[in-house]
């Protein structure tokens, strides 16, 4: 159960990492407006002369960086177009993807001891630990993911979200590794080597999500179904936008933004989110300063936002365009 449980964490963490934290409350009474990328809307509709998902072409001295923007989760059986990416994978030096969890000699012995702080306490089971309204919704999404309830009963409310995610995505025919896994893919049949920006340890994340109060965690709950919610009406519609480069439609079908802040109220998940972000930008201005091409995968929760990747790109004397 702890190398299940620990993969299931995880696919939060890569979730809300690319989001950039909120110290402002969101609830019912605020209106969060999330600012978009000026580079995205200088450059929007995104035209393109081949098919598939949007690409940005990332220009600076003699180096060459083309972006390719994706979200997750998207349908297992969407047969997107590929030929755009195809093209940019052409003389390319190399394709970097987001880190993969990887387990450390560190992370197994703080994986066990982390564990029993992520059991509800005192015995107590989920429906007693969460509000009647969230457990409802709890236990449709259950039925939806054909799974018992008493599979998650005593685990914490946000351990026990994050696996319902993942058994709901199965069985509505979600990828949580897609298009990550099809473009490691592509690469490799193109032999063009695939590295991977970042490390992620998860002893530390673990032992952080143990220690959030009881009120910061039904935050984090309540966040996790909505984004449950999303992906049960709205991915499918938001995927084939995204195969098909619409910029204005992915805006328009936006997933909630209470996972934002659930990543305010861990600090081991802001820790994560600051140094991804900081090694995402230094590794692709590396990347600017070298003579050829590389091709990076940027989730676009992180990419089509104020200040996101592109921005900071600019800001830092990047020209930004898009390529045909």
């Amino acid at each position: 159960m702890a190398i299940r449980l620990t993969s299931l964490l995880l696919a939060l963490l890569i979730w809300v990492a690319p989001l950039q934290a909120s110290t402002q409350p969101i609830g019912p009474e605020k209106d969060v407006a999330v600012g978009e990328s000026a580079v995205v809307d200088e450059l929007a509709p995104v035209v393109v002369h081949m098919p598939g998902p949007a690409l940005w072409r990332v220009s600076q001295g003699r180096g060459e960086v083309v972006v390719l923007g994706y979200f997750q989760p998207l349908p297992h059986a969407l047969d997107w177009p590929k030929g755009r990416v195809l093209a940019a994978m052409q003389g390319a030096r190399e394709v970097l993807t987001p880190p993969d969890p990887k387990l450390g000699a560190w992370d197994a012995i703080n994986i066990a001891l982390a564990l029993p702080s992520l059991h509800n306490a005192h015995g107590r089971t989920l429906d007693q630990v969460t509000s009647p309204t969230d457990y409802q919704r709890f236990l449709r999404f259950a039925a939806l993911a054909h799974q018992d309830p008493k599979h998650y009963a005593h685990w914490r409310p946000l351990v026990a979200g994050a696996a319902l995610i993942e058994d709901v995505r199965r069985a509505t025919g979600l990828s949580s590794a897609k298009p990550v896994s099809t473009v490691t893919h592509l690469a490799k049949e193109a032999k063009v080597p695939v590295h991977t920006v970042g490390k992620v340890g998860v002893g530390n994340l673990l032992r952080g999500v143990g220690r959030i109060s009881a009120g910061q965690e039904q935050g984090c709950f309540h966040a996790l179904l909505d984004e449950l919610e999303w992906e049960t009406t709205t991915a499918k519609r938001a995927g084939e936008a995204w195969a098909g480069a619409d910029m204005v439609a992915l805006r328009s079908l936006r997933p909630p933004l209470g996972l934002e802040l659930c990543t305010d109220t861990v600090p081991s998940l802001r820790a994560v989110i600051e140094q991804e972000t900081r090694e995402a930008v230094e590794r692709i201005v590396g990347a600017l300063g070298q003579p050829g091409k590389t091709v990076v995968l940027v989730d676009l929760r992180y990419l089509d936002r104020r200040n996101g990747l592109l921005d900071q790109l600019r800001a830092r004397g990047a020209t930004i365009s898009t390529p045909q």
